[in-house]
């Protein structure tokens, strides 16, 4: 019984010091978080769509953005729920929680869930 308990609190402590190390960055830092899995905050300055899905471009429009938040369009409606029509966020500082990866020299997340997006005031 000992053991279990001293067990489960280790893995207590190890999933807290888990959470407690993922970073909280600016967008335009993503270069320096490649593989990783943060919270990135930075300021919508282009919503556009593709056929298959959606982009929130931060800091700057495309091609200049320092990061991409991606969205396909078949887990849109729980976005849209929750927000309402994403070109509603343009000009608006958000912040996202996902692994940074590159896609044709561009950093991007993509988010599959709302509640990895969340809008700042």
């Amino acid at each position: 019984m000992k053991k279990s308990l001293i067990s489960l609190f280790s893995m207590l402590i190890m999933s807290f010091s888990v959470h407690a190390t993922e970073a909280r960055i600016e967008a335009y830092k993503a270069p320096f978080h490649v593989g990783e899995t943060v919270m990135a905050c930075g300021k919508v300055a282009q919503v556009s769509q593709g056929k298959k899905s959606q982009y929130l471009n931060l800091d700057k429009s495309y091609p200049n953005q320092t990061l991409t938040i991606l969205i396909w369009n078949r887990n849109l409606k729980p976005f849209e729920e929750r927000f309402g029509k994403l070109d509603n966020l343009e000009d608006q500082k958000i912040c996202v929680r996902g692994k940074i990866t590159e896609y044709k020299n561009k950093l991007q997340i993509q988010v599959s869930n709302p509640q990895y997006l969340r809008l700042m005031k």
